[in-house]
């Protein structure tokens, strides 16, 4: 192996010697350079081959590369440019080939190969790789679509591209990118894209067609690609890849009978779809072409009017077919979703577009199929016009016991109902609510608490006092409200009765939390008291000593600082012995770098 390095080597001096006579490096930069490149080369020569090695030898032949750019710019150097800059190029050529042969497996060489030789214009190169790639990998459809587009963008060979394509499909016929690889390449093989296709959908002819069309009315233009849907259509029975070839269509003009065909097979197929239904109701927004539907279940008219209530119109009836055909909440949402869009622009027809989405707002609230966010949305506008309509408030009463029974287990919409009851004055039903709720919710009931309680706060003491006793009798929540409720206590009722409540819970029941609060609150009051101060880092390594190595180390560190640093030693000895033996050298380490700077260590009490 040394041999064969040093002699890899001795044929750089020559490169070398040159890139020092025009002035690219000095003498200790090319001793630097040679250094490096024999290190790389014992690296790839070694036994065990490894991908870093390779990856790193190209990225640094690579910035070489760049950096005698640089300095023939900067320099105006242009001497030896064939000799040296193509050697580089071709021996990291060499490497590439190295590399994928012996990682053939990995696709990333493979890629970043063409990108190089892209790079050096050397397509001739890729294209016979592209072959062994697709030996290797044709299990891999990402590869044929690689070697596709290479063909296609690259070289603009689209008889290539097409080939590529073809077998890749026949390898693979259930490849849906593979199918939309070859539908826009015979799209695009004659016709151009259309730039402004909104623009040209208004002045579209009204073609009315039934169902079943013929063959034979499609274009000629437009044969090779509808024989690719229709393998497509055969092959993958999945509604979203035949939404996503629609609107591939869309892209190009004089495709309406293409189109069409697609969204009969579409009803034909996939009645029982809300995507299907959700395609058909936009189509008729947008003033899309649409097949006449006389032959199916499907009762609504062609869409060829171009009037924007028109449109609105035709495509709230599509989707009210469609709610009672399908009747889930996904159909339900993909209606609203539509209806909001709708609302977004209140330029035009403003009554009747939030006409509409009343309209579909209340009735997917009677079919119990609304789901959180449409009910949260609904609550808003509710919300937003109580004030100055009355039957809003009475509605909005109705709107959250139906959200909240529609959907119990959704806390933003309880939040929503007990926030309302609070604000209207009737704290006595929110108190009944929340208790009735925190059965239901268990854990995920304390963000209501948590509104609850501050809601309780600002009013007056005496009513916070009966709210934090309610929820300390909630087993759900009486963990995380203890640190809350001991700071109030501070703030209300002073220290004493915050230790009073600390050292009647401090060893049922609790969390860290609970400890780390006490201590916090301790450590602010005008005159530390180290006794009580104490307590509660005692308190947290009996709980939370043999899983916690922070108990200790804050507790250390207390000791430091306001405590008797005579009892470090003893803690740190019980802290070895009582904690989990998978922390322990972890926690000598943080405790001697605590030793030598106490500031040094973050501690979590």
């Amino acid at each position: 192996m040394a041999e064969f390095v040093e002699k890899r080597c001795e044929d750089m001096i020559p490169d070398f010697e040159q890139m020092e006579r025009i002035k690219l490096f000095d003498k200790n930069e090319i001793r630097s350079i040679a250094k490096k490149l024999k290190e790389y080369e014992y690296k790839i020569q070694r036994h065990t081959k490894r991908k870093e090695d390779y990856l790193r030898y190209i990225q640094y032949e690579m910035d070489l590369l760049k950096l005698i750019k640089q300095r023939r710019d900067k320099y105006g150097i242009t001497q030896k440019t064939s000799d040296i800059d193509y050697a580089i190029a071709n021996k990291m050529n060499n490497l590439y080939k190295d590399a994928i042969f012996k990682f053939q497996d990995d696709i990333r060489f493979w890629i970043a190969y063409m990108k190089f030789c892209k790079h050096v214009h050397s397509n001739s190169n890729v294209s016979h790789m592209l072959s062994r790639m697709l030996q290797v990998h044709r299990n891999k459809p990402k590869c044929w679509h690689i070697a596709a587009c290479w063909e296609l963008e690259e070289n603009n060979n689209k008889q290539n591209a097409r080939q590529f394509l073809i077998r890749g499909l026949h390898i693979h016929p259930d490849s849906q990118l593979l199918y939309i690889d070859a539908f826009r390449l015979e799209l695009d093989d004659r016709l151009p894209v259309n730039s402004n296709n909104t623009e040209n959908a208004e002045n579209r002819e009204d073609n009315s067609a039934s169902m079943a069309v013929d063959d034979n009315e499609l274009p000629l233009s437009l044969k090779r690609a509808y024989v690719i849907y229709q393998q497509a259509f055969e092959c993958v029975k999945d509604i979203k890849f035949i939404m996503e070839l629609l609107n591939v269509t869309k892209e190009y003009d004089d495709t309406e009978k293409l189109q069409k065909k697609i969204i009969c097979d579409m009803i034909r197929e996939y009645a029982h779809e809300a995507l299907m239904w959700d395609t058909m109701a936009r189509r008729e927004l947008q003033g899309l072409v649409q097949p006449g539907l006389t032959d199916t279940s499907m009762e609504m008219e062609n869409s060829g009017q171009t009037s924007l209530r028109d449109r609105i119109t035709s495509c709230n009836k599509v989707y009210q077919t469609a709610v009672k055909k399908v009747k889930t909440e996904e159909m339900w949402a993909l209606y609203i979703d539509c209806l909001l869009e709708i609302n977004c622009d209140m330029g035009s027809l403003p009554n009747f577009k939030r006409k509409l989405l009343k309209t579909a707002l209340a009735q997917a609230h009677q079919a119990k199929k609304l789901g959180e966010k449409h009910y949260l949305h609904w609550i808003g506008k509710l919300i937003a016009d109580k004030d100055r309509d009355e039957s809003a408030q009475k509605k909005l009463d109705e709107v959250l016991c139906g959200a909240t029974d529609t959907i119990p287990d959704s806390v933003k919409l309880w939040h929503a109902r007990i926030n309302h009851l609070l604000e209207s004055g009737k704290e006595e039903a929110a108190d009944s609510v929340l208790s009735k709720v925190t059965n239901t919710l268990g854990e995920k009931s304390l963000p209501l608490w948590r509104m609850r309680i501050l809601h309780a706060q600002i009013k007056s003491s005496d009513e916070a006092e009966k709210v934090f006793d309610s929820a300390l009798k909630k087993h759900q929540i009486v963990k995380a409200i203890k640190p809350t409720w001991l700071e109030w206590l501070v703030l209300t009722k002073g220290i004493r009765a915050a230790r009073k409540a600390y050292d009647g819970n401090c060893l049922h029941n609790t969390t860290l939390e609970f400890h780390k609060k006490m201590a916090m609150l301790e450590s602010v009051q005008p005159e530390i008291s180290v006794k009580h101060a104490r307590r509660p880092y005692e308190m947290a390594k009996e709980c939370f000593g043999k899983s916690e190595k922070a108990v200790w180390l804050d507790s250390i560190k207390f000791e430091m600082k306001h405590g008797d640093p005579k009892n470090v030693c003893e803690i740190h000895a019980k802290a070895v012995k009582g904690l989990d033996p998978n922390l322990t050298y972890s926690f000598i380490a943080d405790y001697s770098l605590l030793a030598a700077k106490p500031d040094s260590v973050k501690c979590q009490l």
